[in-house]
């Protein structure tokens, strides 16, 4: 009970000089060469794009209508493999979710979807020319990195790889009798590890 008592007390404490350390301390003082602005004051007019690092010059005042295969995304493509079969294309248009699309379908105003390749999708007016031509982005090249061998870790479990055979040392020879009036021993037998398995 006291521990429970010294916690709360111990967090009303430090609530307590959290709260007069933030209303009791002043603000720093403005340096003097401030400017205070005002709401009705007029704002300058300048073009600080240059100041911050822009090299672009100045766009025209008219904003230019984009040109019409930009508001067309070709998202994903459904080609026929014959003549006889149709084909389907996933088209967003002016950045709305895209909507699938079959061959001869509307896509927007007067423009129809006339033909879908693999990886491409043409549209114009019907029974026209194709005045769009879609394509969709180039796939990444796929991650090819290779590990070296020595470095790819064994799971765990996994029986060790068998070592590569290695020459048995040669049998140990036995010592030659300095002294020829001392008859030898003869030399125990020698055992073949290989044989022994």
């Amino acid at each position: 009970m006291r521990l429970l008592s010294f916690a709360i007390w111990a967090v009303v404490a430090a609530s307590a000089v959290f709260w007069l350390t933030r209303l009791l301390v002043r603000a720093d003082a403005a340096p003097p060469h401030a400017v205070t602005v005002s709401a009705g004051a007029a704002v300058a007019a300048a073009d600080l794009s240059r100041l911050l690092g822009s090299t672009r010059s100045a766009a025209p005042d008219s904003a230019a209508e984009p040109a019409l295969d930009a508001r067309f995304k070709l998202i994903g493509v459904v080609a026929p493999k014959s003549a006889a079969a149709t084909g389907l294309a996933l088209i967003a248009v002016d950045n709305k979710p895209p909507r699938p699309v079959t061959l001869g379908g509307v896509v927007d105003g007067s423009l129809v979807l006339l033909t879908v390749n693999h990886r491409r999708a043409e549209l114009g007016p019907a029974g026209g020319a194709a005045t769009v031509r879609l394509e969709l982005p180039a796939v990444p090249e796929p991650n090819r990195s290779t590990r070296p061998v020595a470095a790819a870790p064994t799971p765990v479990g996994s029986p060790p790889l068998p070592q590569p055979a290695t020459p048995l040392p040669a049998a140990p020879t036995p010592p030659q009798n300095r002294n020829p009036a001392l008859p030898t021993a003869p030399a125990p037998p020698q055992r073949n590890p290989a044989a022994m398995r």
